[in-house]
């Protein structure tokens, strides 16, 4: 049966080859989206990082400071960290993945999730995982929550339980990506609550937020202080991209 499994595969593959989602060219395997090529090209974030929100820093990789934003506003989250720069394929990527419905990059990106959270050893002793949920009528518009199929797997790999359920955005904001830092804060700010039937799971519960991407990091720390107020205990954010590449 496995063999037949195996052979059915092979054959789907020769007449209809995969092709990687980045450059278009014939993959060496069927589970392959994106080739190996193109991968390299996807660019890592390194140390030093903002000890609270990861933002890129200057200098030593064993440097440990707060940047300038976190001195001086409210940051509900213990630790956020993303995986890559938001540039080049990566960037391309994202956009089919998000807008495209492309959630076969799931598993692409689901692997650079978890090579980050394993070499920076980070995301332990996690209860709950949690993603950044979508207002229902951007949700019909866009047909997919990224954010959420991408935790769902992560949760899956990490062995800890996810649920869907516990946040909700009942406020239908307008697009952050045109708002400088002050306008996101206040745009967000109230637009999202936990599900009363859901409150007491997350009591003293550590949690781990997903999101796609992190710009300013106003939504994740919105979804952090409804999450602190409901008395969760320790919140990590990753997030697959953030744009802030030191020269």
């Amino acid at each position: 049966m496995l063999y037949l499994g195996c052979m059915f595969k092979y054959i789907i593959n020769l007449l209809y080859p995969a092709l990687c989602q980045a450059c278009g060219k014939k993959s060496e395997s069927p589970d392959e989206n994106i080739c190996s090529d193109c991968l390299k090209k996807i660019k890592k974030r390194l140390p030093p990082f903002c000890t609270k929100c990861g933002k890129q820093l200057r200098g030593d990789p064993e440097l440990q400071l707060k940047c300038s934003d976190c001195e001086n506003d409210k940051i509900y989250f213990d630790r956020a960290l993303s995986v890559c720069y938001y540039s080049g394929i990566l960037k391309d990527l994202i956009h089919n993945y998000k807008y495209k419905k492309i959630s076969s990059l799931t598993k692409e990106f689901s692997d650079l999730a978890m090579g980050f959270i394993r070499q920076h050893d980070i995301c332990k002793d996690i209860d709950l995982v949690l993603s950044v949920p979508m207002h229902r009528s951007r949700l019909i518009k866009r047909e997919i929550n990224t954010s959420h199929v991408m935790a769902r797997d992560i949760a899956k790999r990490l062995g800890v339980r996810y649920d869907a359920g516990i946040l909700k955005k009942h406020k239908n904001t307008p697009t952050q990506s045109s708002l400088k830092r002050h306008d996101r804060i206040k745009n967000i700010r109230g637009s999202f609550c936990i599900k009363k039937a859901k409150a007491p799971a997350l009591c003293n519960k550590n949690l781990l937020l997903i999101d796609d991407l992190f710009t300013t990091g106003s939504t994740v720390n919105e979804c952090a202080r409804i999450l602190k107020e409901a008395g969760c205990g320790n919140i990590d954010v990753i997030t697959l991209a953030r744009g802030d590449i030191v020269r």
